[in-house]
């Protein structure tokens, strides 16, 4: 799996409208479609949620998301939690897993403990870092981003449902534009699916799951560097 990055070129515009619509089409039916914005702030949304933490069942991980997140309110907590994966994770493909028995709390072991990993790593630990405040309708969501200049990329991130509206969440590219720019600019945080300023587009093809779930990702893994393959040729051709 390859690090996703965004490029910028004005190339593929017939492309990547039919590739936004494709998006939504697909974003509601994984997900539902969102509600409307409501005038309310994320900071008031956030902090305005009915919380029901959900442990790791795991006292190490239990403890370094304590650690992470502090006990304030839950906006800053959330908040602390993304900026501290984007500002002190780098990408690694080959990321350290533990042995916990846990799949999923494995590849979260990563990011948490050793400061490194992939799309996935990031997604598992931002999910876990999510449930452990206590937000609800947290999800991994695994498929495929483009980008303007056209190309795509298979990759995992996450999305929260709130009040009926559903926030993405994306901290692996937060973190690779940090390492470029310097700076956290926040456009991967829990921004609505059809506000999400376009680049990339997102396009969910599943959800994995806490049970059951790791043969659904395997298998996508499985396809999903092909489709990117399929895709390229696609769009060379055209």
């Amino acid at each position: 799996m390859r690090e996703v990055t965004i490029m910028k070129s004005k190339t593929g515009k017939r492309l990547l409208s039919a590739a936004l619509a494709a998006a939504a089409a697909l974003g509601m039916m994984m997900l539902g479609a969102p509600a409307a914005h409501a005038k309310a702030s994320l900071q008031d949304t956030l902090n305005s949620v009915e919380l029901t933490p959900i442990s790791t069942g795991n006292s190490k991980y239990d403890a370094k998301l304590e650690a992470i997140t502090g006990t304030d309110s839950t906006y800053d907590r959330v908040l602390r939690g993304y900026t501290w994966l984007a500002e002190n994770v780098t990408y690694d493909d080959n990321a350290a897993m533990d042995n916990t028995g846990n799949y999923w709390l494995d590849m979260a072991y990563g990011p948490l403990f050793t400061n490194r990993g992939s799309c996935k790593n990031y997604s598992a630990a931002t999910y876990y870092m999510l449930r452990y405040i206590g937000l609800p309708g947290v999800q991994r969501l695994v498929g495929f981003v483009i980008n303007r200049n056209g190309t795509i990329q298979y990759h995992k991130w996450n999305a929260v449902t709130l009040g009926g509206s559903i926030y993405l969440v994306d901290a692996q590219i937060e973190s690779s534009e940090y390492r470029r720019s310097g700076s956290i600019s926040y456009k991967y945080f829990f921004k609505t699916l059809f506000t999400y300023k376009p680049t990339p587009i997102y396009l969910p093809i599943g959800v994995t799951l806490e049970a059951g779930g790791r043969l659904l990702e395997q298998s996508l893994d499985l396809l999903g560097e092909p489709a990117r393959y399929l895709y390229s040729v696609i769009t060379f051709l055209i």
